[in-house]
């Protein structure tokens, strides 16, 4: 079947009370307009998304999204945004669904029956029933349970506002009906609004939907937080269901691009954001956010650890509270451990680095001990500079490399050293002041603090 789809997106949204356009804002970790676009790319051969001439960021954001816009001038109604869309379009002969761009919960298959069933019908809309319809327009029924007509909340009457069969704002009509409906619209209503509820006439094909919690419109945060809820639960369901133990679903936030493979676990209050790849058996522990990154298999990522654009390879233990941020790179068998940091760094096969370090602009071999307290000095106050450390080096407690710096294979670092010059292969490296003992000072220390406290 031939399908159009106009995305209402013009709206104001001031319940929002932002900035940022209503339908920009993110739910589950993506905005809520791209639900809306990606549901109507699997049901319809083009889009038309009506905005109007301020919403800049929006247009911005969907010039890459492979679909058409049309103006709203001024904000008159629904009705008035339709209209603006149909005189987008010239020379159509077919079926225009039309959809709210701030409902990113409507399921794909939910429209396939809804255009299947409706394929005869020269307009046609989707109810369903809410347990507290407050805002809704209601479907009005006469005595046989067919449709009459829809009454918006500001225009029903106390017996109206009972019902809870409810409008979702989902129609699909035939083209020419919709241009001709369209110019009969008036606005004698209580908003002095053009409603495109009014080009649905007694009669009409009503598609009752159970399962109304797709149907949920975002106006405000509270809706936000609740859409976003309901998402983010059923990713959790679909990659338990392939294998992957969720400790608490409920409080577990996985973006869409996410990819997670079998025997994965992972616990609550955990955040997998963007080109996220979690491979088989890790452990994932409470707290952690991991961004852009690949985990390989095996890895066990501890508490309250935050990865940036990152690569861990297999076998390593990264944290409790770790930051790998952007450009590290771990090759395997690694131990990044309490309060470690790394930016842009490679580690090799088996080295570690297991508490107080800071890593950063540095290649570091195999096989590699890095002692608490470590800091790469990698920046002069004009540029960043490199470390490099050989494979099988052991770096005692306490080192400061200050780079451009290259240590050898298999040198030792001695703790409390301050690095400032190359380091051969199989050398022990020292930089201390000479110790002194000075016997029997703190006594006398004492008595003279205890002299001038008398004072």
């Amino acid at each position: 079947m031939n399908i159009l789809t106009i995305i209402l997106a013009a709206g104001k949204g001031t319940r929002m009370k932002s900035k940022k356009e209503k339908v920009l804002h993110k739910v589950a970790g993506k905005p809520m307009i791209d639900y809306v676009i990606d549901t109507a790319k699997n049901v319809s051969n083009k889009i038309i998304v009506v905005v109007n001439n301020e919403q800049q960021e929006l247009i911005s954001h969907l010039q890459n999204k492979n679909i058409d816009f049309a103006f709203q001038e001024n904000q008159l109604g629904t009705g008035d945004a339709v209209k603006a869309a149909v005189k987008a379009i010239s020379e159509y002969n077919g079926k225009v669904l039309i959809l709210c761009g701030d409902m990113p919960l409507v399921e794909d298959e939910s429209l396939k029956e809804f255009i299947e069933k409706s394929k005869d019908n020269k307009v046609s809309l989707i109810s369903t029933f809410m347990d507290d319809p407050t805002g809704y327009g209601r479907i009005i029924r006469d005595g046989k349970k067919d449709f009459l007509k829809i009454v918006e909340e500001k225009d029903a009457n106390e017996l109206e506002k009972k019902i809870n069969e409810i409008n979702t704002g989902i129609y699909l009509v035939d083209f020419q009906y919709l241009k001709d409906a369209l110019e009969k619209l008036n606005n004698n209503n209580a908003q002095g609004e053009y409603y495109l509820t009014d080009i649905v006439k007694p009669g009409s094909f009503v598609f009752s939907v159970e399962d109304s919690e797709q149907f949920i419109g975002i106006n405000d945060r509270i809706a936000l937080s609740h859409a976003s809820k309901i998402i983010y639960r059923k990713r959790a369901l679909n990659f338990m269901k392939n294998g992957v133990t969720i400790i608490d679903p409920e409080t577990c936030y996985i973006d869409e691009s996410v990819k997670i493979e079998k025997d994965v676990t992972i616990y609550p209050n955990v955040y997998l954001e963007g080109n996220t790849t979690i491979e088989e058996g890790c452990t994932i522990y409470p707290g952690v956010r991991i961004i852009d990154s690949i985990i390989k298999q095996n890895c066990t990522i501890k508490d309250n650890t935050l990865i940036e654009e990152s690569n861990v390879g297999e076998n390593s233990t990264i944290g409790p509270m770790a930051h790998l941020r952007p450009g590290s790179i771990l090759e395997g068998d690694n131990k990044i451990g309490n309060f470690v940091e790394t930016k842009k760094i490679t580690f090799g096969k088996g080295s570690k680095a297991s508490h107080l370090t800071y890593l950063g602009d540095a290649e570091i071999g195999k096989n590699v001990n890095v002692g608490c307290g470590t800091i790469t000095c990698n920046y002069d106050g004009f540029s960043k500079h490199k470390t490099v450390i050989g494979d099988d080096v052991f770096v005692g407690s306490d080192v400061q490399f200050v780079a451009p710096v290259k240590i050898g294979k298999g040198a030792l670092i001695a703790a409390g050293s301050t690095i400032t010059k190359d380091v051969p292969e199989d050398a022990l490296a020292i930089t201390r002041a000479e110790q002194k003992n000075i016997e029997g000072w703190v006594p006398k220390w004492k008595a003279k603090k205890s002299k001038k406290q008398e004072k």
